[in-house]
């Protein structure tokens, strides 16, 4: 029995040696796969280190660039404004002096109309239109001076003569019965 008990004891000290073997072969992996696997975990957080890098410098970068956009998209819309602006000043005196200048062409025209019935305002200052209009650029008007001895103009007669006529007309709606047919009293029948 003890060749078998020897026997049953050595393949039991085969087996523990070779169980030895295997957990030291399992430890040496295990600690190779540590290893590995720590490794492994330096090379993910170096690149993801790495990429948040890359992300924060991108990200700058773009956030540079719409800023950059936004400023010169401003810068644009102040100068727009401001030549607007500009723009704007320029036409309303413009017009302004366009309506000065058809004032005073006006004036003049009617200065002269007058001068040339025979009737002169003192308090026009003729002289001083004829050169304000001509610093402004505008178009002098045509002085139809007349003699003092000639008539007036036929449109002064021709409205003086329709003025009289009209007193005259006994059957038109002017003069003093104008009317008078219109009114109706009140309870009759027209």
């Amino acid at each position: 029995m003890t060749s078998f008990l020897n026997q049953g004891l050595e393949r039991l000290k085969h087996l523990y040696e070779e169980a030895c073997g295997l957990n030291k072969m399992l430890e040496v992996k295990l600690k190779k796969a540590e290893v590995t696997i720590t490794d492994q975990g330096m090379i993910a957080v170096a690149k993801s280190q790495h990429y948040e890098d890359k992300f924060k410098a991108m990200t700058q970068e773009h956030q540079a660039a719409i800023n950059k956009a936004n400023q010169d998209a401003q810068a644009k819309l102040d100068a727009t404004h401001l030549q607007y602006h500009q723009d704007m000043n320029t036409y309303r005196e413009g017009l302004k002096g366009s309506i000065v200048i058809s004032l005073l062409q006006a004036r003049l025209k009617m200065a002269y109309e007058a001068k040339a019935m025979g009737f002169e305002c003192p308090s026009w200052n003729v002289n001083a239109w004829e050169a304000k209009l001509k610093d402004l650029g505008g178009n002098p008007v045509e002085n139809p001076a007349k003699p003092m001895g000639e008539e007036p103009s036929k449109a002064v007669e021709e409205a003086a003569d329709a003025g009289g006529d009209a007193e005259k007309n006994p059957d038109g709606d002017t003069g003093a019965g104008a009317g008078g047919d219109a009114v109706v009293e009140e309870g009759t029948a027209p």
